[in-house]
């Protein structure tokens, strides 16, 4: 069977279009790939220092969030405000660092010997406009579809009611 221009166009604007969903899965996967291994900390003075390892994929930007919990007290969690290095937003790779002045957060200190951190990550969007690229395939390839099944359809869509045709507005002078 022999393809006209139409079909062929309609053929690749539903494989751009499959292009680019496969280009945003790809993201979900670099996602499901980070990993935050080997987390320690150490006192130093005033503050606390936490030490890890961002394992992902080399040029993604993730955004690390630091939280202090307690083992004897699974509902205790803390979110350090006055923290520096490696929190926020950071490309992978490497040892990194987050030094948080806890005694200005905690003037009189922690009591108790159960606590631990946890390092959250999670992959920062790009600012890329791939959601318009989709939008657009996706209308292009309705579009398209719509003129190739409206080609073989003569019939006309008008019924005849018994109603005179409408009379036309006035015309205001």
């Amino acid at each position: 069977m022999k393809s006209t221009p139409v079909q062929a166009k309609v053929l690749w604007y539903f494989l751009a279009v499959l292009l680019v969903l496969e280009v945003g899965s790809s993201r979900a996967v670099a996602q499901d790939s980070v990993k935050v291994q080997n987390v320690r900390y150490e006192v130093l003075g005033t503050k606390i220092v936490v030490h890890f390892n961002l394992v992902g994929t080399v040029d993604e930007t993730y955004r690390i969030r630091l939280s202090l919990r307690k083992e004897r007290d699974q509902s205790f969690l803390y979110i350090p405000r006055l923290v520096l290095g490696d929190a926020g937003e950071v490309k992978s790779g490497g040892t990194k660092q987050i030094d948080w002045d806890f005694l200005s957060e905690f003037p009189g200190g922690l009591e108790g010997e159960d606590f631990y951190f946890v390092v959250d990550v999670e992959l920062v969007p790009t600012s890329s406009k791939l959601w318009y690229w989709v939008a657009g395939g996706a209308a292009l390839v309705g579009g398209a579809a719509a003129i190739l099944l409206s080609k073989g359809s003569t019939t006309s869509t008008t019924q005849d009611t018994g109603f005179p045709a409408p009379v036309g507005r006035p015309i205001g002078q």
